[in-house]
């Protein structure tokens, strides 16, 4: 089984079967889930291996069922990786936990890793691709509590098992192709697994490639917290560089936060430095200097009038320290809370760190504030009735639009809101805007 058909198990429709499952009637408020018939699937274990970011564990909410994670194909020198296997069947929890791997991977320059009897760090449930937005839907509809549960579990039917290694990426001066086997012990039901093979690429490669589109270069940022390599964070900061990207608050910090927060990443740029064109090389200098790094050291190869405006950036404020307004207010204050939200926008999507996130969400507290907001709009209050309850009735409209578009298109993003919806120890005001996010009229950009 090739890798890339062994990843389509995580997609909806291919090896979800939804057979199990019709909508009834969902009109006028009132959703209804009919069960015709359940496919009886045996316990077992995927005979393919996945390899993901080592990160991801740490990334996922503590319990409870999550999205797929991304599946890698390419890996760059100095890149730690997890593994993972797939089980099914009504016991596949229970199937997983009892087993342990034995490591082998080999690389052409006849290096060979070996760890044996390696214990799952993780053992998740996997949501269906759409199970997410479905349910979300189908709440909306008025489907009951009971019902959701029952289409939560029938929409995940596999469980992937995660085993940490401490196998560090090779330094590569060309691109090569390593080999990953493991061997099961333990009990579980007699399989063979097939070995998986996967690049590791040099950095400086990436750059040899074509530069990303205004599209592609929106899914890369989107996801670049499932660990992107340094050769394609390179590659796309060569192209906001090209087309001027960088003055967007969102880009620039984007950037900024991740070369902060990735060191591999950072020393790889760093390396390649001389080798960049000048454009590239200014746009590097100017995003570590944002994100706060020290700038000694670097060859500052540039143009007298380029290179003196360096010094006069300031390093980006951490923009998780969002304002929670009180009187008085200034209108550039006001102004100015878009795109610190954007900012911390960009710290989630450059990390994955739950703690951006939170600090959006910490901004519905302002629900209380929003008819203050509408009627200051509909009267033209304009700056002399400009107050803090206007400024958080505001910030709550833009947090709600904004965080109910990432539960749509962010799958970690929608792991972590409904956790917390779930979770009785996140506060209540703020469980009830995040159940709310779909339906909210405040939240709607018509």
């Amino acid at each position: 089984m090739s890798q890339s058909l062994f990843i389509s198990c995580l997609r909806w429709g291919r090896s979800f079967s939804l057979a199990a499952l019709t909508l009834g009637t969902m009109a006028a408020g009132h959703a209804e889930v009919q069960v015709v018939k359940e496919k009886a699937v045996p316990n077992r274990i995927r005979p393919g291996i996945l390899v993901l970011p080592a990160t991801w564990i740490g990334q996922i909410p503590p319990s409870g069922r999550v999205n797929a994670p991304e599946v890698m194909s390419t890996l760059y020198p100095g890149q730690k990786i997890a593994l993972a296997l797939i089980a099914e069947g009504p016991d596949r929890d229970k199937l997983l936990g009892e087993a342990t791997v034995g490591v082998r991977i080999t690389s052409p320059s006849n290096s060979t890793f070996e760890r044996q009897n390696l214990k799952s760090a993780a053992i998740r449930r996997i949501k269906a691709e759409g199970a997410d937005m479905a349910l979300v839907a189908l709440k909306a509809a008025g489907l009951g509590e009971k019902d959701r549960e029952h289409m939560a579990q029938a929409t995940s039917l596999v469980t992937l098992a995660i085993f940490q290694t401490d196998w560090t990426a090779p330094l590569v001066e060309q691109e090569e192709e390593i080999q990953i086997s493991l061997t099961l012990s333990g009990n579980p039901p007699a399989v063979m697994l097939e070995p998986v093979r996967i690049r590791v690429r040099p950095t400086a490669d990436w750059l040899n490639g074509p530069l990303p589109d205004r599209q592609e270069m929106g899914r890369y940022l989107n996801r670049y917290h499932e660990d992107m390599p340094p050769g394609r964070l390179l590659q796309l900061l060569k192209a906001v560089a090209s087309d001027g990207g960088l003055k967007s608050p969102l880009i620039s910090a984007f950037f900024a936060l991740a070369y902060r927060e990735d060191s591999a990443a950072r020393r790889a740029a760093v390396a390649l430095f001389p080798s960049l064109d000048q454009k590239t090389q200014f746009a590097l200098l100017f995003v570590l200097r944002l994100g706060g790094q020290d700038l000694k050291g670097l060859p500052l190869a540039l143009p007298d009038e380029t290179g003196a405006s360096l010094p006069t950036v300031q390093p980006l404020a951490d923009p998780r320290n969002l304002p929670h307004f009180a009187d008085p207010v200034t209108p550039e204050a006001v102004r100015g809370i878009g795109d610190i939200m954007d900012q911390c926008w960009s710290g989630w999507m450059a990390t994955g760190d739950k703690s951006y996130l939170r600090a959006l969400v910490g901004l519905l507290a302002g629900a209380p504030d929003f008819s203050g907001f509408q009627t200051w709009v509909k009267t033209k209050g304009g700056v002399k009735g400009l107050n803090a309850s206007v400024a958080r009735g505001l910030a709550y409209s833009i947090a709600g639009w904004s965080i109910g578009s990432f539960l749509r298109s962010d799958p970690h993003a929608a792991d972590w809101l409904l956790y917390w919806e779930n979770d009785p120890s996140f506060p209540a005001a703020l469980r009830k805007e995040i159940a709310a996010l779909p339906t909210n009229p405040a939240f709607r950009r018509d």
